[in-house]
């Protein structure tokens, strides 16, 4: 059973509405510069108001409070063009703001927060806090210089490029490499991804995944996008995507058309370049850079053969001259020996002829002194019968007619009666 009090005079609900207005518009009589994320963003287009969420959450994950809080038309307008000029992005869900509020009460509405103003300088120093905090993590997890170290082909002429389809820096980049002075010939895929806003970073982690399943296709990646302002870009300084970088077994080459700030995936890409023209440009001028390398080779290579060949020859005239004076000597030796022998055998040939010679005088000489015709002229003749030399009178008989040669003549004569030999006459 429940008591009340004897003397307890009850008041209104508007009563205790004002009471606490009262208190509050009495107590918060002050403006005040409170930093928040922002949470459950809505623009109501009709009326000009723009109402969100704001919230503090520890370690960036757990919401600690929360407050829902207005920024009336005529403020938002205001607000919003500052905060897009000097951004470059539009205020939205998930960014850490710094906002000056006014705490109000109504007792038909409740406590209001209304936002008053903004700093424009306190989102942007958020942005380039997080962004370090990426760089060190990447750091400490050891894996900055992954891509820079993985080898680019000296050849990049297969490329596969991550963009936008209807990107105006996509088509430079086609333009440039197609209509190259030197007629290079390069090709290239699209793995089209969304290049800015919240869902971009994922966006191009599956079209790099897509790639990796045919990576032996590529020579090379190119991220490439127009220009647009820093906040633009803000997916590129992402850590899940940075990682996937570093992580990529072919060199990335950015060209996310700024120039002013430079991305953490410019950071951790094998080469970074200003703009997408800029990386095709690169392409070409690498592929120049071949190109007059293997020139240069043809020419050192052609200068080197006829230096070798030039070499060669005078090496070659140098030998030939040798071999020849070489061969002089020794004919001119085996000349000299020749006519040495020859002098030799002739000297032999002559002593064997006069030997010969001597002998065959003597011969001569003794055939002189037994010839018959020096026979006959000593006096001595030779006696025929019947054209044989008489030897012996037995040869004979009488009536022959002998024939007797003299030296100077011939005898012609009858044999009368034989001569007897000197024994038989006894």
């Amino acid at each position: 059973m429940m008591i009340f009090p004897m003397q307890a005079t009850a008041i209104t609900l508007k009563e205790l509405l004002l009471k606490i207005k009262a208190v509050v518009n009495q107590s918060f009589d002050q403006t005040y510069w409170v930093s928040a994320d922002i949470s459950d963003f809505h623009e109501d287009v009709n009326r000009g108001h723009c109402y969100l969420e704001l919230v503090q959450k520890k370690d960036d994950k757990l919401i600690e409070a929360k407050i829902r809080a207005t920024i009336w038309a005529n403020t938002y307008s205001l607000l919003k063009s500052y905060f897009l000029h000097e951004t470059g992005q539009p205020l939205r869900t998930g960014m850490k703001v710094l906002v000056e509020v006014a705490i109000t009460f109504h007792e038909l509405y409740g406590m209001t927060c209304v936002i008053q103003d903004i700093d424009p300088t306190f989102t942007l120093g958020d942005i380039q806090r997080k962004k370090q905090e990426t760089i060190k993590q990447l750091k400490e997890d050891g894996v900055w210089d992954m891509n820079k170290e993985v080898t680019m082909p000296d050849l990049v002429q297969r490329i596969a490029v991550i963009s936008s389809v209807s990107a105006a820096g996509y088509g430079d980049f086609c333009h440039q490499l197609q209509s190259n002075k030197e007629g290079f010939y390069f090709t290239f895929q699209l793995f089209p991804a969304i290049m800015q806003g919240e869902d971009a970073a994922q966006s191009i982690i599956e079209a790099l995944d897509k790639i990796f399943e045919e990576k032996d296709n590529y020579d090379a990646v190119a991220i490439i996008r127009g220009g647009g302002a820093s906040t633009d870009l803000l997916a590129f300084d992402e850590y899940d995507l940075a990682y996937t970088i570093t992580q990529f077994p072919l060199p990335i080459i950015t060209g996310i058309g700024h120039e002013r700030d430079e991305s953490v995936c410019d950071m951790v890409a094998h080469t970074r370049c200003k703009t997408p023209t800029a990386v095709a440009a690169f392409l070409y001028e690498r592929m120049l850079n071949v190109e007059q390398n293997l020139l240069s080779i043809e020419n050192s290579f052609s200068s080197g053969i006829e230096a070798l060949l030039e070499k060669e020859q005078n090496r070659l005239t140098d030998y030939t001259a040798s071999l020849i004076r070489s061969c002089t000597y020794r004919l001119n030796l085996e000349h000299q020996n020749i006519e040495l022998k020859k002098t030799q055998m002739i000297n032999g040939f002559q002593k064997v002829i006069d030997h010969h010679r001597h002998h065959t005088e003597l011969l001569e000489n003794t055939l002189q002194h037994i010839s018959p015709e020096n026979i006959l002229r000593k006096g001595f003749t030779i006696t025929l019968s019947n054209g044989k030399i008489v030897k012996d009178s037995h040869q004979v008989k009488e009536g022959d007619v002998l024939r007797t040669i003299t030296a100077n003549g011939e005898l012609n004569s009858i044999v009368r009666s034989p001569i007897k030999e000197k024994n038989q006459s006894k």
